[in-house]
C-alpha cells in the first residue's frame, strides 16, 4: 500500500507513527519542493522504525512534485535520501501553480514533463508521469503513448478504469518485442563481423538503438515475470 503524506505537517506525529504500524510498501510525500523535506521525512521514519522493530531504511519514499519550485529542486529533492526510489510529477496542481488553462492533450504541461523526465534520469531515479486526469481511457492510452515517446516507463493514475489502458501502452507487446530482438540479432552479427553499424530496414542502426532495444526485450522480460 502507498501512504501519501506531508512531511512537514507529520513528520514525528501520531499520524506517522500509525503509517509506520502499518508497515506501508511506499510513502509518498505530497507538494514536495524542497530536499530538507526528504530530509526530515526519512530521520521521522528512521526514528518510527526503530519503535516498531522494522529494518533500518527499508520504507521507501516517493516524492511528489507539484509545483514549479519542486520542478527546479527536482534532482536535489531526489537525492535528499536513499530511500528515495522514484518520484511523482503532478498533473492538476502543477497546472494550477503555473496558472496554465486544462486540455485532454495536456500540451500545457508538455516542458513539465520533459524537465521532470530529465531530472529523474540524470539523478539514476524511476520517474513516474503524472495522471490523465479526464475521464475517457482512449485518452489515458493516448497520453501514456505520449509519455513513453517521451522516455517514460512509469504512469499515475487517478482512476482505476484507466489502469488497463495504461498497462497495455506501457508494456511491450510481442510483435514491439519481436522488432527488437531482430535488431539486436543483426547488430550483434555486423559487430561480430567488424563493422560499427548495421543497415535494418533501410535505417542505419548503431548502438543507441541497440541499446535500447536491448532495454526494451529486458523491460518485457521483466513485466513478464521471466
Amino acid at each position: 500500500a502507498a501512504v501519501r503524506i506531508n512531511p512537514l505537517e507529520t513528520c514525528g506525529s501520531d499520524d506517522l507513527a500509525a503509517v509506520v504500524a502499518a508497515r506501508p510498501d511506499v510513502v509518498m510525500m505530497s507538494k514536495v519542493a524542497y530536499p530538507d523535506q526528504v530530509a526530515a521525512l526519512d530521520g521521522a521514519l528512521a526514528t518510527q522504525e526503530r519503535r516498531h522493530g522494522i529494518a533500518a531504511g527499508s520504507i521507501p519514499i516517493v516524492p511528489n512534485i507539484e509545483s514549479a519550485a519542486g520542478l527546479l529542486r527536482t534532482g536535489a529533492i531526489v537525492a535528499a535520501s536513499r530511500r528515495v526510489v522514484a518520484a511523482l510529477v503532478a498533473s492538476e496542481d502543477m497546472a494550477a501553480d503555473l496558472g496554465a488553462e486544462r486540455g485532454r492533450d495536456s500540451m500545457e504541461l508538455a516542458y513539465v514533463r520533459q524537465r521532470f523526465l530529465i531530472e529523474c534520469v540524470a539523478a539514476g531515479t524511476v520517474a513516474i508521469d503524472c495522471p490523465y486526469t479526464f475521464a475517457d481511457a482512449a485518452g489515458a492510452a493516448e497520453d501514456a503513448r505520449f509519455a513513453r515517446r517521451l522516455g517514460y516507463r512509469a504512469k499515475s493514475a487517478v482512476d482505476p478504469a484507466h489502469v488497463a489502458a495504461l498497462n497495455a501502452v506501457l508494456t511491450p507487446g510481442a510483435a514491439e518485442v519481436a522488432a527488437a530482438e531482430r535488431l539486436v540479432e543483426a547488430f550483434e552479427a555486423a559487430r561480430a563481423a567488424g563493422r560499427d553499424r548495421v543497415e535494418l530496414d533501410g535505417s542505419l542502426v548503431e548502438l543507441p538503438r541497440y541499446l535500447n532495444a536491448k532495454r526494451l526485450i529486458a523491460r518485457a522480460m521483466a513485466l513478464a515475470g521471466a
